[in-house]
């Protein structure tokens, strides 16, 4: 029942080292000079020659440059006006949440009142919220999926956990607890007492892996106290070889034996993130429910100065105490540079959000990039389409945002110029080390394990394979890339370079090494101890602007290559005797609510009794909507099974309005979004929608079977397959446990495995109190036994993707039929198609938390 966990790698997870632990380790990317074969003269005078997107897309077209000026002196007349209509805590003009000193509405310190869990009774709109005792109620009213089974249920009945599968749960748990200090559980820390390293091969069914680990072990591995980061190659190793150990232990009890051990005898944040890998892909674990990484390791989901608050309160001896932190999109001009005046803070709601920051470390541990097929033994055959799907998917919810909220296209990045926007993270690691601030326009330069001419290098040869068709293997083999299906997959596992890669030798660590490269942008040399940025840790990295800045440069490999192939033809997209007729979307609307978290486990306690006394509540602002519905009408002549796909983008009205400063539905000649159906042809003769399609995300993806005559397909936003709602807190798991063993209530394990996906509240951008033009789009395509996916590689999916996307895959590429060139938009515009205009409205602070207030 890996049913909620709470996305977010181990915080432990990533981190930079401290100055006398870095030393000259720091990402020692192997300096094979080999694997770069710089002899050859043509890639030694070749510098970012291979990619010209602003000249084949239009991006610094003429009209572009000219609305610059209009669109810089827009934002400086906008600034703080966004939420003019929106009276947050307290009178306007007050400072708000995050601001050092600032008290806040029920005033800082206060218990919240009643039981544990009623900081949460008085949250609206928190979709998918699980409370104690209602795992997986928040499914009861879904319908619509054939064949769906949702968490809880097997062959459509819950599935109650047994009390063998309860004490594996709650050890689990346990191991988890305070993870920065020794183990607070005696019987725990016995076991691990008991256990011999050096002795214990019999606890083992790959013996190779154990004696790999004690090889590394004698060596000396990374000292408890320190920071782990994985972009340290010496650092990640003594992690996988302690996974090992997790993985290949022979049962469940020489499993948590090894584990017991480790958490005392290891560095925690190499036990917390081997930990829970190994929890996620062990067969006799699979259903454990791990619980949120922003409670296990808050340090990395809230502002280090609102935590100190905490401390001072357990130092004043207060066991509950709260703090209003993260209010994120409020605070202008605190935590960004002034680039574009201040203009990314716009979107800190959407970039320093917990739950997607959780999102984006636990889908690597889904899949972490060493993982290798050939040695684990699995086979997830999409992993480098997936690799850059789950980008794109990422990048483009950022660019809604960025629609919603006027700004102008993220631009290129470009080698030869600095990093335009600034960031400072206010954030810390357990050591109270802070991550570094990077001011604007801050040029990137080479680190001491490779330069900035060694990825280039790289750069040149993935492009090389794009162009001429092929890839080499190892052995020096051509391996051709034309078809899509494979290509992509072989592609992105390079750019990713993962363990499925077919040459990492030849193509080196592309994305490792980029990523390194702005995570070190500060201190290059390591000449000043100062740690990595953001940028080297999954649980924190979306946070930076840099993220979406290189990743849409990392992203243009794929598009190009997406570009070489074929448009579809029409045949190919259209579904014979069927058409999407209408699309009905009840009204759409945003809003901020709070949100508690437990932050208890960031301040050090005595033993298990006072941890359990303590309740430190983190209280954060965030976006979220109202649950909503649509209605799909489709007509078809026959019985058929097809597969619907809903995605969600810009109307062109909107995204051109942002990009130029204009409002161009406003011009005479343009067609204002797709109100009615038969105009749509005429609309886009004005608008470049290949461009246009580049910006939508996959929403929802599921199997109909149609009749003859109109069908209508009732779906709500709940249901989507790409996206979860909130996670259930450690106490309210533990809790459930504990209730269970005493045969006071049931404890249900999700079959389904669907722990992992984009928080459901993020999926509108913000909209705005006249409301914001946005579009939906639908296509049905046929669905037959042939182009279904297998049940054995389904399972294989699920387990590695970290995406409900797989659920129903029809072996069509992802993000089809976006995913290919489109030349002539009547050629690609087919009757099973059918584009909606929909509007974003934004609901004042006042409307949600005070019921009563209308305004």
């Amino acid at each position: 029942m890996k049913l909620t966990l709470s996305l977010g790698l181990v915080a432990l997870l990533v981190a930079a080292c401290t100055a006398g632990q870095y030393g000259n380790r720091w990402q020692q990317q192997d300096q094979r000079s080999s694997r770069f074969q710089r002899g050859q003269q043509s890639d030694q005078s070749w510098h970012g020659a291979f990619y010209a997107p602003s000249s084949q897309r239009g991006y610094q077209s003429k009209q572009y440059q000219n609305y610059q000026n209009q669109y810089q002196s827009y934002v400086a007349g906008q600034q703080g006006q966004q939420y003019q209509d929106q009276q947050y805590p307290g009178q306007q003009g007050q400072q708000y949440p995050g601001q050092q000193g600032q008290q806040y509405p029920g005033q800082q310190g206060q218990q919240y009142p009643g039981q544990q869990y009623q900081q949460y009774s008085s949250q609206q709109g928190q979709q998918g919220q699980q409370y104690p005792g209602q795992q997986y109620q928040q499914y009861s009213s879904q319908q619509g999926q054939p064949g769906q089974q949702y968490p809880g249920q097997q062959n459509g009945q819950p599935r109650v956990a047994d009390k063998d599968f309860l004490i594996r749960q709650k050890a689990v748990l346990q191991l988890l607890v305070h993870i920065t200090q020794p183990n607070l559980y005696p019987e725990l820390a016995e076991v691990g007492r008991k256990f011999d390293v050096y002795n214990s091969a019999g606890y083992f069914k790959n013996v190779q892996a154990y004696q790999n680990f004690l090889a590394v072990y004698k060596q000396g591995v990374l000292p408890q106290g320190e920071i782990f980061n994985l972009y340290n190659d010496d650092y990640l190793n003594q992690a996988i070889a302690l996974f090992d150990l997790f993985y290949f232990a022979k049962d469940f009890d020489s499993f948590i034996s090894v584990a017991a051990w480790a958490r005392d005898n290891y560095n925690e944040g190499q036990f917390a993130y081997a930990f829970y890998v190994a929890v996620i892909h062990r067969d006799d674990t699979y259903g454990i429910v791990l619980p949120p990484l922003y409670e296990i390791y808050p340090y990395f989901y809230f502002y280090g100065n609102d935590l100190q608050q905490f401390s001072q309160a357990k130092q004043q001896g207060k066991n509950a105490y709260s703090v209003y932190t993260n209010f994120s999109g409020y605070n202008y001009g605190s935590y960004y540079g002034n680039y574009y005046g201040n203009q990314e803070q716009l979107l800190s709601y959407f970039t320093e959000d917990i739950g997607l920051n959780a999102y984006n470390a636990y889908s690597h541990l889904y899949n972490p990039f060493w993982l290798s097929a050939e040695k684990y033994g699995y086979n997830f055959q999409a992993r480098g389409e997936y690799f850059y799907y789950y980008y794109q998917q990422i990048l483009n919810f950022y660019n809604l945002n960025r629609i919603a909220n006027y700004l102008p296209e993220l631009e290129y990045f470009d080698w030869d110029k600095p990093i335009p926007n600034g960031y400072y993270p206010n954030i810390q690691y357990h050591t109270g080390k802070p991550f570094p601030p990077r001011p604007d326009n801050y040029p990137l330069q080479s680190i001491r394990s490779y330069t900035i001419q060694d990825i280039q290098y790289i750069e040149y040869r993935i492009q090389e394979a794009i162009d001429s068709g092929y890839v080499y293997s190892k052995e020096g083999s051509r391996i051709p890339i034309v078809n899509y299906i494979k290509g992509i997959n072989l592609l992105g596992n390079i750019v990713e370079a993962n363990g499925d890669s077919v040459n990492s030798r030849y193509y080196g660590s592309y994305q490792s090494m980029l990523r390194s490269l702005f995570a070190l942008i500060v201190d290059p040399g390591y000449n000043h101890g100062v740690v990595p940025g953001v940028l080297a840790n999954y649980e924190t990295a979306l946070r930076d602007p840099a993220f979406y800045y290189f990743y849409k440069y990392i992203n243009r490999f794929f598009r190009q290559y997406a570009y070489n192939q074929p448009s579809y033809k029409f045949e190919e997209l259209a579904f014979s005797g069927v058409s999407v007729k209408n699309i009905e979307v009840e009204k759409l609307y945003t809003y901020f609510d709070y949100f508690n978290v437990d932050v208890s486990n960031a301040f050090y306690v005595n033993n298990a009794e006072e941890a359990k006394s303590l309740n430190y509540v983190a209280r954060s602002l965030r976006l979220n909507h109202e649950p909503f519905n649509y209605k799909l009408y489709v007509n078809s002549d026959k019985n058929v099974s097809a597969l619907v796909r809903v995605f969600f983008g810009p109307s062109y009205d909107a995204y051109y309005s942002s990009l130029y400063g204009f409002y161009a539905g406003g011009n005479e000649g343009y067609y204002q979004g797709y109100p009615q159906q038969q105009n749509v042809r005429d609309a886009f003769q004005y608008v470049n929608f290949d461009k246009l399609k580049e910006y939508f995300v996959e929403w929802d993806r599921f199997p109909v079977n149609l009749v003859p005559g109109e069908n209508v397909i009732n779906r709500s936003s709940k249901q989507f397959t790409s996206t979860v709602g909130d996670y259930p807190s450690f106490d309210q798991i533990y809790q459930q446990v504990e209730a269970a063993l005493q045969g006071q209530g049931s404890f249900y394990i999700n079959d389904n495995d669907q722990q992992c996906g984009f928080p459901d509240r993020l999926v509108l951008p913000m909209g705005s109190k006249e409301g914001t033009p946005f579009a939906i789009y639908a296509v049905v395509s046929p669905y037959t036994q042939q182009n279904q996916q297998p049940s054995q590689q389904y399972q294989q999916n699920q387990q590695y993707s970290c995406s409900g996307v797989f659920n129903y895959n029809d072996n069509r590429p992802l993000g089809f039929p976006f995913d290919r060139e489109i030349v002539d938009f009547n050629q690609f515009y087919t009757p099973n198609m059918y584009f909606k205009d929909v509007f974003i409205y934004q609901k004042s602070f006042q409307q949600v938390n005070e019921p009563n207030n209308t305004a």
